[in-house]
């Protein structure tokens, strides 16, 4: 190996584009992880209904990212077998196009970092059958944990297998993953590296104007078979009976009527419970500064980027034990309780608005956490390290 900067392939089946902004944004920012120590280009396949020409190709440079989208105009096809095998044809087709550009742009690829597994690994195995190239992969897919336990054809389930088995290395976002994957069969060599915030964005707000109202902040998708925002509002409603001196604010970027209505019949909306839209990364990041505690109370999870984003900016968590949140929330950081457990949320959010008056969480303790183990420095050090051994 030479000192020159490795040229890295990032594929992925979510990646964030125009059909849909937020899709696999974890994914980019671990390829802008990357790129702050190699050259780093990512290439990502979906269809779009809007699509005049059969593909599209877009390039775009962000955050030292080159990045490239391929669109194909969607399937349309009565028959819907048929439908499939066009799609699957379109599918590969736009990532053909796509590694054609790579090559023109990029030159030599030294390692391809793909991320969620299924389907687009197959590119990956394409690659490395072909040209040599090895590969890793990242995964985020809460599909592989038990308390989700989403089904995959016995076609998937086979692919899936073969790209993993062929893979260098698979770096789950935690270990409650990786102990998932290795009970679905997947044998091959991981490592865990975590999912990566900007903790230059995220941070804590200096002289923070102290109020007589607690603020709490949930953001997500809002999807209540995921989140669990129904049985948030419960707890709100039941903690509006213990005490006054708090706020819980919802939002995302899913349809919060249903929430809204769920609030009203309780009679806690505007008074306890505040909703609100999509937000960018920045106004997530501003967001946070106003808080004083994160809530999360998820039937599953893996790794969540908000959450991290909340300890960069010095805020506690109050948090289900969902996926690999107990790894890293201890009573310094926050309170944990049992997915599903109302009773145990209520109770932890009371002693949680109890200790923040008490000034009993260190903000710095906490960016420090975050800085320590989620940085964009410490992450993107992670993954060249691993690419530099697997290289050697």
């Amino acid at each position: 190996m030479t000192n020159k900067k490795l040229n890295i392939l990032f594929l992925s089946s979510w990646y964030p584009n125009r059909v849909l902004p937020t899709l696999g944004n974890f994914v980019q920012k671990h390829a802008e992880a990357v790129a702050m120590l190699c050259d780093v280009t990512a290439l990502f396949v979906c269809s779009d209904a809007n699509n005049k020409e059969k593909y599209e190709i877009v390039e775009t440079f962000v955050n030292k990212v080159h990045t490239i989208n391929v669109y194909y105009k969607k399937v349309e096809h009565g028959i819907p077998v048929l439908a499939q095998i066009q799609k699957a044809n379109r599918y590969l087709r736009a990532h053909f196009i796509g590694l054609k550009l790579v090559n023109q742009k990029s030159g030599s690829i030294d390692l391809v970092h793909h991320n969620i597994l299924y389907p687009a690994g197959i590119i990956a195995w394409y690659l490395k059958k072909l040209k040599g190239i090895p590969y890793i992969i990242t995964e985020n897919w809460t599909g592989y944990l038990p308390s989700k336990n989403t089904h995959q054809s016995w076609l998937q389930r086979t692919l899936s297998k073969r790209i993993a088995k062929n893979a260098a290395c698979i770096t789950p976002v935690s270990r409650d993953l990786k102990e998932a994957m290795i009970g679905h069969g997947f044998d091959t060599s991981y490592e865990i590296i975590y999912n990566v915030t900007d903790t230059r964005l995220f941070y804590p707000k200096k002289d923070k104007i102290k109020s007589d109202k607690i603020k709490i902040v949930h953001i997500s998708t809002l999807d209540d078979a995921h989140k669990n925002v129904s049985g948030m509002l419960r707890v709100t409603e039941q903690l509006s009976k213990l005490r006054q001196d708090f706020e819980i604010w919802y939002i995302g970027d899913g349809d919060i009527q249903p929430h809204i209505k769920t609030a009203t019949k309780l009679n806690i909306l505007k008074s306890f419970a505040f909703f609100d839209g999509t937000k960018s990364t920045a106004e997530v990041a501003e967001i946070m500064r106003t808080a004083d505690c994160f809530l999360l109370f998820s039937n599953y999870e893996n790794l969540p980027c908000v959450m991290v984003e909340a300890l960069a900016s010095g805020i506690p968590i109050v948090s289900s034990t969902a996926g690999g949140i107990p790894e890293h929330i201890t009573p310094n950081l926050g309170l944990l309780v049992k997915s599903l457990d109302e009773t145990a949320l209520l109770n932890a959010l009371n002693k949680a608005i109890d200790n923040i008056k008490a000034g009993k969480y260190n903000s710095e303790e906490l960016r420090n956490y975050a800085i320590n183990n989620f940085s964009y420095e410490k992450v993107g050090e992670k993954f060249v390290n691993l690419y530099t051994k697997i290289l050697r």
